[in-house]
């Protein structure tokens, strides 16, 4: 697969999550018509590493909830992960980048591939992503500490 038709697969999946977490909707005289706004448009990931595809994958998405005061321990994603938050405030910290990021609704993010990170809930509202996963067929993309 080139490297074009990789990030064409890339692109229309972080579309589709758009689509699913409702960031499409208008209002008023334009009700009718769609409105796409891109959240997050790369070739690499927050850490600035290329995204590299599996040979052959199928795509995950799911929805990850974090209730106030919780946290994602230690982890990597040995595979594509994208990542949209619906609600509330997570922050990362990206070990070997030695990074720190704070995401909040309507952000999106193409997550570190091999690298190990933790994140927390900041603040008193639980936290709501949308995940795609590009991996696989049959596999996970979390490795735990």
């Amino acid at each position: 697969m080139s490297g074009e038709q990789v990030m064409g697969k890339v692109r229309a999946t972080i579309f589709l999550a758009a689509l699913l977490a409702g960031h499409g909707a208008v209002s008023g005289q334009d009700a009718q018509a769609p409105r796409t706004t891109v959240l997050s448009r790369g070739s690499a990931t927050v850490t600035g590493q290329p995204i590299a595809m599996p040979p052959a994958f199928e795509v995950v998405i799911s929805r990850t909830e974090l209730p106030a005061g919780g946290v994602l321990p230690m982890h990597r994603h040995p595979w594509p992960r994208y990542a949209i938050v619906e609600q509330g405030r997570l922050r990362v910290r990206y070990e070997e980048a030695g990074l720190v990021r704070e995401f909040g609704p309507g952000e999106a993010v193409i997550e570190a591939i091999g690298q190990w990170h933790e994140g927390e809930v900041v603040g008193r509202e639980p936290v709501r992503l949308i995940v795609i996963d590009h991996v696989p067929p049959g596999e996970t993309n979390v490795v735990r500490r």
